[in-house]
């Protein structure tokens, strides 16, 4: 629905006034051109103000209607510029990750054991591991008189005290990598240069590592110890020493498993390629920040209502324009048909010593 005050309503009423306007006839005009005692007329006159009014109404109407999103951009400036602060400065670290993930790759891609998808496998065998240890513990418990609630809860603590001390297998298996990967310093790539120490062999660390499969052992024996002691009180020694034994081949096959699984290069690619994809959704995340996101339509909304009522304001100036042409037009009698001819200058050529 249009309003009194749209410019269109304006025009058109224009339009109707100037389709009314007659000069009156003073004078048949003697000839096809505008006479030239024939100045602007009043009516010509009152169109060139209407148009310049055109542009103008124009401009107002596209200012009030796209006050609302330029003031809602305007309220929504200080979140916008504190999300765009956090995007930017997030644009250093981000661009580090990639470079961190480029030159591992490049260094390192080469000497990877462990297929990428290998972790599924990694965690099943760990969690059937520790279920089935659970399950052999809680059930002796129970049988012996334990409160079902405390003989699973020790249950789980015996069980995974088991499955862990089989992760010592990790450390002894990095060390066999570097001992596989072991080279002088000289003989490594540009590339490799920062990641010397995997590539150094033996391992100063290696009596920790020692120290640690031991303290491994001695977990899984009196874990199995406890289980034959248990199931031998319950039932017999024989059964006693097949749960021990359960025990103590459930420690050794999470030992085995996680030597199997162990790759220091791998677990370094895939750290590395985490903290990137990481660092890419948390820039993903502050990039569509709502108040910014929103503050961009609203000032791209505004821009639009703006450009287009002035392209309007131009486009009824000159409806105005051909309005004025047309009232002459319609009173050829006084101004005639057009607007007279201008004659072409006539150049002569001064010539020295007669024709050429």
């Amino acid at each position: 629905m249009r309003t009194p005050n749209d410019p269109m309503v304006a025009a058109l009423e224009a339009e109707s006034r100037a389709e009314q306007i007659a000069l009156p006839r003073i004078d048949e005009a003697a000839a096809v051109p505008r006479p030239a005692s024939i100045g602007t007329t009043y009516a010509e006159l009152e169109n060139e103000a209407l148009e310049d009014e055109q542009p103008k109404l124009f401009a107002a109407s596209g200012t009030e209607l796209s006050r609302t999103p330029n003031a809602e951009a305007a309220g929504l400036a200080p979140a916008a510029e504190a999300g765009q602060r956090l995007a930017d400065g997030h644009v250093p670290i981000l661009e580090a990750t990639e470079r961190r993930v480029v030159a591992i790759t490049d260094a390192l891609a080469s000497y990877r054991r462990r297929p990428p998808k290998a972790a599924r496998w990694h965690y099943a065998t760990k969690s059937a591991l520790l279920i089935g240890d659970v399950t052999g513990i809680a059930g002796a418990a129970i049988w012996m008189g334990e409160v079902p609630v405390m003989a699973v809860i020790m249950a789980i603590s015996a069980a995974t005290a088991a499955v862990t001390a089989g992760l010592s297998g990790a450390e002894v298996r990095d060390v066999r990598n570097r001992e596989r990967r072991a080279r002088p310093a000289e003989d490594l790539a540009q590339a490799q240069q920062p990641f010397a120490h995997l590539f150094r062999a033996p391992d100063r660390g290696w009596p920790f590592v020692k120290a640690l499969v031991w303290v491994s052992v001695a977990v899984a024996a009196t874990i199995a110890t406890g289980i034959f002691a248990l199931r031998a009180t319950i039932d017999d020694p024989v059964v006693g020493l097949v749960f021990g034994g359960f025990a103590a081949a459930i420690a050794a096959a999470s030992w085995i498993e996680s030597y199997m699984y162990a790759d220091d290069i791998a677990d370094l690619l895939d750290n590395t390629r985490a903290d990137y994809e990481r660092e890419i959704l948390r820039h993903q995340t502050l990039g569509a920040s709502t108040p910014w996101r929103r503050r961009e339509e609203a000032l791209v909304e505004a821009e639009s209502i703006t450009t287009e009522h002035s392209y309007r304001g131009e486009a009824a100036q000159s409806h105005l324009k051909a309005m004025r042409f047309g009232i002459l037009r319609r009173n050829p009698q006084v101004v005639g048909h057009a607007p007279a001819a201008e004659s072409p200058a006539t150049h002569q050529t001064a010539r020295r010593g007669g024709t050429k």
